[in-house]
């Protein structure tokens, strides 16, 4: 039997593609990607930062991209309400 490391190392990747992000009119924020299966919204800021917004859910990630200001909409509602952590 061959070993758990093994098996996923082997298995070839779903998309060898880099994810899309959606570039934003903001102040604070330069884009942003949503992903729908694992409910992560991800955030690179204009000093370089990405960070990671775990079980937001499809409803919010649509009221942040129609928000009237990016920055206002994710210091009121994303910020400090979700689980986050940077990526490095």
């Amino acid at each position: 039997m061959r070993s758990f490391i093994r098996q996923l190392v082997s298995r070839p990747a779903p998309d060898e593609q880099e994810p899309s992000y959606k570039k934003l009119d903001s102040r604070l924020i330069r884009s942003t990607r949503y992903d729908l299966r694992s409910q992560r919204l991800y955030i690179r800021f204009l000093d370089g930062r990405e960070t990671v917004y775990c079980r937001v859910s499809p409803y919010a990630y649509n009221a942040f991209l129609n928000a009237d200001s990016f920055s206002d909409h994710f210091y009121s509602f994303i910020h400090m309400r979700y689980l986050n952590y940077p990526v490095m």
